[in-house]
């Protein structure tokens, strides 16, 4: 057999297990929750305003790049520019004053007033005849061969960024391309790394660090001395934020220079985090609770174990010794009840003392009180034996049936009778009544085998058949009555008197059957059928209501002149032991 070790647990042990489980253990879960969701909406809070301070710096870049490309832009497509490229120079013809008056302010003036720092403008040509001066104009020849030429003249693009990290310089490099399509050279812009990052060092606040790196993860800035580049996948999370080695990183990318510029910011360790603090702190005071609350609880049972072994000494000791009242809250309460419940058993085993006392003195009246039914049925014998000697034989069987139903009616010791007792009851009767009507007067009787020792209340069939012979034989001579018991669709038993005599009038019927299913105490619909039999059936009716319930009241029908049917229905009730087989006779 399984045990269950809950019903094993003191009261004591069940409340601080109960308070465990249902108090503590949620409350730790939530503060270990609300723990989590602080530090994660901390993070959260720390990289939106990293981001912001990220997307500015990254615009504020980005803006430099937009001017140096307007700059680029301003010359390349400069048409006073292409014709002076793509014309002959000629110095006789006042080319020399043209390239000194007009073509070298174009750059000039780019160089002198722009806001990026820019470090140089020049312009490659391939127009060898114009001279290079100025400090702006070279002939290409001057970078041909070098890589980021050459790549730059072969691809189909018009411009480009390029990093150049020998002269710690980012490019610009546009086409100088004429309206009619001739290539007449390139545009070179160039800014200075630490010119265009210069604004990343008034960026680091709060404790966070600014860093830009190029692809391959080559660092080029870091406000941070200690900053080391061995973040993983620090290419794969661009636009986007990570955590590692206890900081915070967000970054950005820069397309055009194939850059990202990120930043960093330690995170506050969770042993110095004042909601891990707080988080512990609520913690403690929980079990400190739950340590004061069993104290309190060890307290309490022990008076209540006290007072329960007082209430065992009392029982031992025949309820004489009371529990001694010492506190005035439920404890206190339950040991006055106690001592209430010891007065009210000590009046009640008392009071039982003397009833039983009572009790036996009525079974000794009783046993005495039997002898006079006891002389009846032995006066009944003597004269149904002296009508047999005398050759009366009619009425010597009548005395017999009238003793036999003066035993039935006299036998009180159950309420509970068979259906085949209390159709040899109705036998008895109908033998009594033949003395009057002879043959005139008949019973016929069918039962089913499965109801015939199936228990129903005492004279239920007696008096109804008594009523069928008294109002049927009215202005008749013979009288036929019909005793019929069996089953129903509800598993109920049904008995069903049907007679052959006068019958009842319609209205009287109807008065009878509301009173019936009413079952007042007002007999006087009952006493219209006279010689006081209606009392009788009302005596039925309100037995069978209170045993069985309102559906087993009597129910009548009957023509005038015709037939009178009574039907009574009670539920089943148990069978006897003796089983008889089906019963049909005639009498």
């Amino acid at each position: 057999m399984r045990i269950r070790k809950w019903d094993h647990l003191s009261i004591k042990q069940r409340l601080t297990v109960s308070y465990i489980i249902f108090i503590l253990l949620p409350f730790c879960l939530l503060s270990v929750h609300s723990y989590i969701q602080s530090r994660t909406f901390q993070k959260e809070q720390t990289a939106v305003n990293m981001k912001q301070t990220l997307s500015i710096l990254k615009n504020g870049m980005e803006g430099k790049l937009s001017l140096v490309e307007s700059i680029s832009q301003s010359i390349t497509y400069n048409a006073r520019l292409h014709n002076f490229l793509s014309e002959p120079f000629e110095n006789q013809n006042g080319s020399m004053d043209e390239y000194f008056q007009f073509i070298n302010p174009i750059v000039f003036y780019s160089l002198q007033y722009n806001q990026v720092d820019i470090r140089s403008i020049k312009v490659y040509m391939n127009n060898y005849s114009i001279p290079e001066g100025f400090g702006s104009f070279y002939h290409d020849t001057i970078v041909q061969g070098r890589k980021w030429y050459d790549s730059f003249i072969k691809s189909d693009k018009r411009s480009i960024w390029i990093s150049l990290p020998e002269e710690g310089s980012y490019d610009y490099l546009q086409k100088l391309v004429s309206l009619e399509g001739e290539f007449l050279g390139v545009t070179r812009v160039t800014i200075l790394k630490q010119n265009l990052l210069t604004t990343l060092d008034e960026s680091s606040v709060d404790g966070s660090g600014v860093y830009v790196m190029e692809a391959g993860q080559h660092l080029i800035y870091s406000s941070e001395e200690d900053f080391h580049s061995s973040v993983t996948e620090m290419d794969s999370l661009i636009d986007k934020q990570f955590e590692q080695n206890g900081k915070l990183y967000v970054q950005e990318h820069i397309n055009r220079l194939a850059i990202t510029v990120g930043m960093t910011k330690s995170l506050p360790r969770s042993l110095h985090s004042y909601q891990l603090l707080t988080t512990a702190a609520f913690i403690t005071a929980i079990i400190l609770s739950i340590f004061l609350f069993y104290q309190l609880l060890k307290k309490t049972f022990v008076k209540i174990k006290g007072s329960i072994r007082a209430m065992d000494y009392s029982i031992r000791t025949g309820f004489i010794e009371k529990i001694p009242v010492e506190r005035n809250d439920e404890i206190g309460v339950i040991s006055e009840k106690f001592n209430t419940l010891l007065d009210q058993i000590n009046t009640l085993v008392n009071d039982m003392i003397k009833r039983e006392t009572v009790h036996k003195d009525a079974q000794l009246r009783a046993l005495q009180a039997q002898i006079n039914p006891h002389f009846i049925y032995n006066t009944i014998n003597l004269f149904s034996a002296k009508t047999e000697l005398a050759g009366l034989y009619d009425v010597s069987d009548a005395f017999a049936d009238f003793g036999q139903m003066l035993r039935y009616n006299m036998n009180d010791q159950s309420e509970y009778v068979t259906i085949q007792e209390e159709i040899n009851h109705v036998i008895n009767y109908i033998q009594l009544q033949k003395l009057k009507y002879t043959e005139n007067l008949k019973l016929d009787w069918t039962c089913s085998p499965q109801l015939i020792n199936r228990q129903i209340i005492r004279f239920i069939l007696q008096p109804v058949v008594e009523n069928s012979i008294i109002h049927g034989m009215a202005g008749r001579k013979e009288l036929a009555i019909s005793l019929d018991v069996k089953w129903n669709d509800l598993g109920e038993i049904v008995i069903i008197i049907t007679d052959n005599g006068a019958g009842v009038p319609a209205e009287r019927l109807l008065e009878l059957n509301r009173f019936f299913q009413r079952g007042q105490d007002d007999i006087h619909p009952l006493l219209h059928l006279g010689m006081g039999t209606g009392i009788a059936l009302g005596n039925i009716n309100e037995r069978l209501r209170l045993f069985y319930g309102n559906q087993s009241a009597i129910r009548m029908e009957s023509v005038e002149g015709s037939y009178t049917r009574t039907e009574i229905t009670v539920p089943c009730q148990k069978e006897e032991e003796d089983f008889s087989d089906a019963k049909s006779l005639n009498c």
